[in-house]
């Protein structure tokens, strides 16, 4: 088995150096439609991931949409997420044109560009890292917390590639006390907050389409130890899948003495699902996001793959 993951990462950090050398220099049209191409290979023939995405699915619209059309936004949705990808290396050349040519801010970005300090959050969702070089490159670079990859290669090709505009990565361990000083220093910090974090990792149950799932509660902290406000952003294809339009949401103000750390946590929470109920197919429905079913919710209505939570005390 050693063998077997030393092999792999060999093969992807080939698959990484082929992609640096190959895809910056294809024509938009053709960059396009090869992620169309990988999505709808991936969506055929990953068995696992298509049924959780359709699983989630099911969960978050019910009878409210059609199969086929669940079936629709699945595939959208793993295509959305090849094209990412993809943008990775088109955008690490001549970034300087391509960026301003085929990512537009929204006149609502302003609660984004006029404010500093700032905790901007978001979730996998559109192309969220195309959207951190538009920032970075005018200027307005933030800082966001990253996990390290277990392929050492391709995890610094990443890294670099984030930071070609100068946008900041923090490693995940220690990450709260960095981000406070970096927000007191009068900083912008970005926080993914669409991932499975357990309360005894830092998070709280609130709603997400009608079932509670947990989520960290990192932005309330940093907002209420900062006085900073937190505002969602989100970046989203336009109708032909070529070009990308970055939008936020109102600030979400946290009054330390008044807001409780669930309230601000499912204000970020709904904002999140109210951009994915506008664009289901930009959001990553092959991530387990209902894994856990805390006591009292009602567990036959989470995913196949979900099982009962128990809180497990802290060491």
């Amino acid at each position: 088995m050693k063998m077997l993951r030393q092999i792999r990462k060999v093969g992807e950090a080939v698959l990484v150096c082929l992609g640096m050398l190959f895809i910056p220099f294809l024509p938009r049209t053709w960059l396009v439609g090869l992620a169309r191409g990988l999505g709808n290979a991936s969506f055929a023939l990953s068995g696992k991931l298509r049924r959780i995405a359709l699983a989630n699915l099911d969960v978050a619209f019910g009878a409210s949409l059609t199969a086929d059309r669940k079936q629709a936004i699945a595939r959208e949705s793993f295509q959305t997420f090849a094209l990412l990808i993809l943008d990775l290396f088109w955008f690490s050349i001549f970034s300087g044109k391509r960026i301003p040519a085929y990512l537009r801010f929204d006149p609502s970005f302003r609660n984004y560009f006029d404010k500093a300090p700032l905790i901007v959050v978001s979730g996998h969702f559109g192309n969220w890292e195309t959207m951190g070089l538009g920032m970075s490159q005018r200027g307005n670079a933030p800082v966001s917390v990253a996990a390290s990859l277990d392929n050492v290669f391709v995890d610094w090709i990443l890294r670099r590639l984030r930071g070609n505009t100068g946008q900041g990565i923090v490693k995940r361990d220690g990450a709260l006390r960095t981000l406070t000083k970096l927000l007191k220093e009068g900083c912008r910090v970005a926080l993914l907050m669409d991932q499975n974090t357990l309360p005894e990792e830092g998070g709280v149950f609130v709603d997400f389409f009608g079932l509670p799932v947990p989520v960290s509660k990192a932005a309330y902290a940093l907002a209420a130890w900062t006085g900073t406000e937190i505002v969602p952003v989100f970046c989203v294809l336009d109708e032909h899948g070529m070009r990308y339009a970055a939008y936020a949401g109102d600030p979400i103000k946290v009054d330390r003495n008044a807001d409780s750390e669930v309230k601000i946590t499912q204000a970020v929470t709904r904002a999140m699902e109210d951009a994915i109920r506008r664009n289901p197919g930009h959001w990553l429905w092959m991530y387990k996001r209902w894994k856990h079913i805390p006591a009292g919710a009602p567990a036959e209505k989470y995913p196949f793959y979900a099982r009962k939570y128990e809180q497990q005390e802290k060491k």
